[in-house]
């Protein structure tokens, strides 16, 4: 690489930078950018730690006297806590149905195991899908609840809460939302809520038909609404798609399935559309570039999902910028993992 072509990139990263409107934004891309470029996971442990959620579990343990932590469950939010909570003292792990006596070199109990050498110890909850159960079943063991420590359901709160939680976001009772990756519906109600029920049109693209299924049963009642099953690209055409019918559905060359694509800059029309958000597993780029008009001639507020590939940190925003250059930004985080990080343009 030319020294011209380092400069210049040095250069597009500082402008970039500039653009952040808060400190936390800024401490987040700072962050987001060293993991992309070094691996290094304490720079996503940095990001974890401005959350509010990160802050609630360490006060919890904090009126522990002996700091040392049991998960409960096995699967791979119990990997990820630790990953993020790295000075935390794990101590083991329990599990309903444990299919292993240790994991990550500490032991594995089952419930009756685990409550004969239980003391006192606070307990993570580390699933985000059985966590009401869990937490129910560990009060009747006579748990305290002080003890407990529900990060499956600060996992969920998390997540659930982004896209319409800055208050920096201007709403418009004429809203045209386009949720590009609408998966299970949540962020249609979501927006609906934000928008208190005003708005002019939803239209909201999922390309993988167990998923639109989904949608199509949940929303029924929506009104203004468009569900269309085809992905959003940089040009009008036929892709392979890897079918999960789950959130990991995607584009892909060695899908088992094939998609038709379009560019949201032809399917809008004459619409006017106010506000896109993107969660669609990498394609963010190409979707965005199948919608430059809008971006250039609307400037709509976008929330994009930035961590799908390490160089989204610092293309999308540069594409952002080339597109409209007077465009500002947000970041913000909301899991206690590496993923689910969006950025706000406005």
């Amino acid at each position: 690489m030319s020294w011209r072509r380092k400069r210049q990139g040095i250069e597009m990263l500082q402008k970039i930078y500039s653009k952040f409107i808060d400190q936390k934004s800024k401490e987040i891309f700072k962050s987001r950018l060293l993991f992309s470029l070094t691996g290094d996971y304490s720079e996503i442990c940095k990001i974890v730690s401005g959350t509010d959620q990160a802050a609630e579990i360490r006060h919890k343990i904090s009126f522990s006297k002996d700091r040392h932590v049991f998960l409960w469950g096995t699967g791979f939010w119990g990997d990820h806590l630790i990953k993020s909570f790295p000075d935390i003292k794990w101590q083991g792990y329990v599990d309903n149905s444990p299919r292993e006596s240790q994991k990550n070199g500490m032991p594995v109990y089952d419930p009756q195991e685990f409550l004969k050498i239980y003391s006192g110890q606070p307990i993570f909850i580390a699933t985000a899908f059985y966590h009401e159960e869990i937490h129910h079943q560990l009060l009747s063991y006579g748990i305290g609840e002080d003890k407990i420590i529900n990060a499956g359901k600060l996992m969920v709160d998390l997540f659930d809460s982004q896209y319409f939680d800055l208050p920096f976001l201007p709403h418009a009772e004429d809203e045209v939302f386009v949720d590009a990756g609408c998966f299970d519906g949540l962020t249609v109600r979501n927006f609906i809520k934000w928008s208190g029920g005003k708005y002019r049109e939803i239209i909201s693209f999922e390309p993988d038909a167990v998923c639109l299924e989904k949608c199509r049963a949940v929303l029924k009642d929506v009104e203004n609404l468009t569900l269309e099953n085809m992905g959003l690209w940089s040009s009008k055409g036929v892709l392979s798609f890897h079918a999960t019918g789950n959130s990991d559905s995607q584009i892909a060359e060695e899908g088992e399935t094939r998609i038709t694509t379009g560019m949201l800059d032809e399917i809008a029309g004459d619409r006017r559309i106010t506000f896109i958000k993107m969660d669609i597993e990498g394609a963010e780029k190409e979707a965005l570039m199948g919608a430059q008009n809008i971006i250039r001639n609307q400037k709509p507020k976008l929330a994009i999902s930035i961590y799908h590939k390490k160089e989204d940190i610092w293309e999308l925003p540069a594409l952002l910028l080339e597109m409209n250059p007077e465009y500002q930004f947000y970041l913000r985080h909301y899991s206690l993992r590496e993923a689910e990080t969006v950025l706000y343009a406005v």
